[in-house]
């Protein structure tokens, strides 16, 4: 049986399969599997799918990371600056007790208690 029959008896048995899982159940390069979908006429993605699927555990050290980065900076005095402009700020002048952080985005603001407050709504 040829790659191409393959293929094509898997995306007959799985419609919604991926070219990375018909590539790891054949043995074969998904570069391939895409190439040989192309040519047979057939669909190379997946609808409704929007890139590669994320794990949970990965998001989550994602976003664990950042909140480190987030946190570290703001305790250091400095502001932090997402790459979409959302700015980060630790104010301690109108609270000197404990401080207050305001996290500035282009549809407004929002004012937190403390960094952990900003960091569980934040982030």
């Amino acid at each position: 049986m040829t790659t191409r029959d393959k293929v094509l008896q898997i995306r007959a048995e799985q419609p919604d399969a991926h070219a990375a899982q018909i590539a790891r159940t054949i043995g074969v390069t998904s570069g391939r599997v895409y190439q040989i979908l192309q040519e047979l006429g057939l669909a190379t993605t997946i609808p409704g799918a929007k890139g590669r699927p994320r794990k949970k555990a990965a998001l989550w050290v994602t976003r664990k990371r950042k909140a480190f980065r987030i946190r570290t900076r703001l305790e250091s005095g400095r502001a932090y600056t997402e790459a979409n402009g959302t700015t980060w700020w630790y104010v301690t002048d109108l609270t000197p007790q404990w401080g207050q952080v305001i996290v500035t985005r282009s549809s407004g603001f929002s004012i937190y208690p403390n960094i952990d407050a900003a960091l569980e709504a934040e982030v």
